[in-house]
């Protein structure tokens, strides 16, 4: 599944509405007896008896029309989720009608907030990052609002039941701290696995006959002469040597791996610096590689051979000077001028080897579906999202119904992916929701059945084939904290992501952190740096260890 940079963060932000720092979750604290209890609901759902109304397995779900009311996303249509074709047809192969309480994203939280404070609950929450994985899933969850699906996972849920097993990763990334899964995701295996790269105007490089820069010193000497020559002949030496924006897609940070540590994520509020190396959690951004990487940066600024608005423009007016071809080196996501090309990681100024930050495929949100304790059809329910994670739904709710305008059977067991027409409405020439109002999990596999037309133009998949060999996975990983473990983050994080995101911009851009940095260490530790990454090390230690 292809998205453009606006719908990745549309979409990475879709879970997160309305809250602040941290990638943290709220639970109780029953980790001491989670095995226990998880293992006496797994026992308690693998063994009770099927409903009378339910077919355990095959079609229709429901031997009687059966209803369910679900809370989801409205989405920008405004239609009703069954006023889509694929959901008719979902209903009439299951049996099942869904009465759909829709809230535009915009409310959702406030929302969302009221139903859990006492409103009428829905059976179940659905779409893509519905719920938080932060705030909400183990919140509720340890409160009994969301029930365990483990144990109906395991009886009723074959298609999700295989993705677990054939990937064990994700059941440890669904599992909260009382050993429970109360939350199922959305999942695509396509998706990118970088996020900023480095790209570079080839039409300088070769007007200039200029090599391509392997190291950071490299660099450097190609900044400087796209800077002091008078590129394009208009006698005014106006090019930009290099830019980048403060945000994911666009940023500087994963540069830093050239100085022997990858910074991840700087501005992921609450969630900023962290790196694994040797299974011991380590904050990046008191590392000597992290002081090196902003020393060079500032040197570049200093020296004019970096935009002075890289830390204040927008995304339309850095995307706009890319576009014109007026900037050299651009950290992004894909540029639509194709004069740029990928520029590979670098080695650093002693040798260090060229990496770059990894983000592995595989689960986007985790808050994508819960049930809840007002549910009277549990069973019914977890068949009814297992359906949507089987090959074909999954891949029409991202490219369309097969046999409509969009998505064409072959004879070879593949799909035609026809374009969307010049003019021609999304949701009409689909028939299903844009893909952040559903659930769906797209698989390497499933992938591979959709026959796309090459645009000829460069793929986001083309930046990751060339930045392959230099991916390193030392991201934390997506686990969930105890309330207690989040409430005493929470005491130390808002002073320390202010502090650290101070300095970050004060020296790239005024210098200084040679003089300062032994007191700007001494300082995290004073705001209880040292104790937060101890409950880091624990809540990883704890992830490794779930089975």
């Amino acid at each position: 599944m292809n998205y453009s940079k606006g719908q990745v963060l549309t979409m990475n932000r879709k879970g997160s509405i309305g809250t602040i720092a941290l990638t943290l979750s709220l639970a109780v604290g029953l980790a001491g007896c989670g095995d226990k209890q998880a293992a006496t609901v797994d026992e308690k759902q693998t063994k009770s008896q099927v409903p009378s109304n339910l077919n355990a397995t095959d079609f229709p779900i429901a031997k009687e029309k059966l209803t369910l009311n679900i809370a989801a996303f409205k989405p920008p249509s405004g239609k009703d989720l069954n006023d889509y074709k694929f959901f008719q047809d979902i209903e009439a192969k299951t049996n099942i009608h869904i009465n759909w309480n829709l809230t535009p994203a915009s409310s959702w939280q406030e929302k969302k907030n009221l139903l859990f404070a006492g409103g009428e609950l829905p059976d179940a929450f659905y779409a893509h990052g519905i719920l938080n994985e932060d705030t909400d899933v183990v919140k509720y969850g340890s409160q009994g609002i969301l029930i365990p699906l483990e144990g109906y996972i395991d009886t009723y849920a074959p298609n999700l039941k295989k993705l677990l097993q054939d990937n064990p990763v994700y059941k440890k990334q669904l599992t909260a701290p009382d050993g429970h899964i109360y939350a199922l995701p959305t999942i695509d295996e396509t998706y990118s696995r970088t996020k900023s790269t480095m790209f570079i105007n080839k039409k300088w490089l070769d007007e200039l006959k200029l090599p391509m820069p392997t190291t950071t010193d490299e660099l450097y000497k190609t900044l400087k002469a796209f800077k002091e020559n008078d590129i394009g002949g208009n006698s005014k030496k106006d090019q930009i040597p290099m830019s980048f924006l403060q945000n994911w897609n666009n940023d500087i940070n994963s540069l830093f791996g050239a100085f022997g540590q990858i910074d991840r994520d700087v501005h992921k509020s609450g969630n900023n610096h962290l790196s694994v190396v040797n299974n011991k959690v380590i904050y990046t951004a008191v590392q000597p590689a992290y002081k090196e990487a902003i020393q060079y940066v500032n040197k570049l600024i200093t020296e004019g051979l970096i935009d002075q608005e890289s830390f204040t423009q927008d995304a339309k007016v850095f995307n706009a000077k890319t576009a014109k071809g007026i900037v050299g080196v651009a950290f992004d996501w894909n540029p639509a001028n194709q004069d740029y090309v990928s520029l590979p990681p670098l080695k650093g100024p002693n040798g260090q080897k060229q990496v770059w930050a990894e983000y592995p495929a595989g689960i986007l949100l985790r808050g994508s579906f819960a049930i809840t304790n007002v549910n009277k059809n549990p069973e019914a329910t977890m068949r009814w999202i297992d359906n949507m994670y089987d090959a074909k739904n999954s891949l029409q709710l991202s490219r369309g119904v097969i046999g409509g305008q969009s998505l064409k059977e072959r004879t070879d067991g593949k799909y035609d992916v026809v374009n969307l027409p010049q003019g021609a409405n999304e949701d009409d020439f689909k028939q299903v929701p844009p893909t952040a109002y559903s659930v769906w999990a797209t698989t390497k596999a499933i992938a591979d059945m959709a026959v796309a037309p090459s645009s000829g133009k460069r793929t986001k998949i083309d930046i990751d084939s060339v930045y392959a060999p230099f991916l390193v996975n030392d991201a934390f990983p997506k686990a969930y904290f105890t309330a207690e473990e989040n409430d005493q983050i929470s005491r130390y994080l808002t002073d320390v992501d202010a502090y650290v995101a101070k300095m970050y911009a004060k020296w790239m851009m005024s210098g200084g952190i040679d003089k300062e940095w032994d007191d700007y260490v001494k300082k995290l530790n004073e705001m209880g740096l040292d104790k937060m990454m101890k409950i880091y090390q624990t809540v990883y230690d704890r992830y490794e260890a779930t089975k």
